[in-house]
C-alpha cells in the first residue's frame, strides 16, 4: 500500500448549505484502492474560525475536487496564531459527490 501526501488550501461547507463555512489550510494523506481494499483519505486542517459543531462536512480542494469528511477536534487554538486545529476522515471517493453543483465523479 502506497501513501501519498497533499497539502494546500480548501473551503469547508456544511452538508446542507452551499456556502463556505470556513477556509482551511490542510495536510492530507491518501491511499489508492486495490481490488481488495477501497482507497482512503484523511488528514488535518487549521482555520481561523472555530467550528461550533463538529461532524459531517464537505471539503472542496483547490483543484475543484470535493469530498465528504467527518471532522473532529484535534487540539486547541494557539494563542500565537489563533488558528483552530481539526482532524478529518474522508468518506467515500474524493471528488465523487454529485448534485448541488458538486464535481462529477472521477
Amino acid at each position: 500500500m502506497t501513501v501519498s501526501y497533499k497539502g494546500g488550501v480548501a473551503k469547508l461547507f456544511a452538508k446542507d448549505i452551499d456556502k463556505p463555512v470556513a477556509d482551511a489550510r490542510y495536510q492530507m494523506m491518501m491511499t489508492r484502492g486495490t481490488r481488495f481494499t477501497p482507497g482512503k483519505w484523511w488528514g488535518d486542517f487549521s482555520t481561523s474560525k472555530e467550528l461550533k459543531t463538529l461532524g459531517e462536512f464537505i471539503m472542496e480542494f483547490e483543484d475543484g475536487a470535493r469530498g465528504e469528511i467527518f471532522v473532529y477536534a484535534s487540539g486547541t487554538s494557539s494563542a500565537k496564531n489563533s488558528r483552530f486545529q481539526y482532524t478529518f476522515n474522508g468518506r467515500g471517493k474524493l471528488g465523487g459527490l454529485r448534485g448541488r453543483g458538486m464535481a462529477p465523479e472521477r
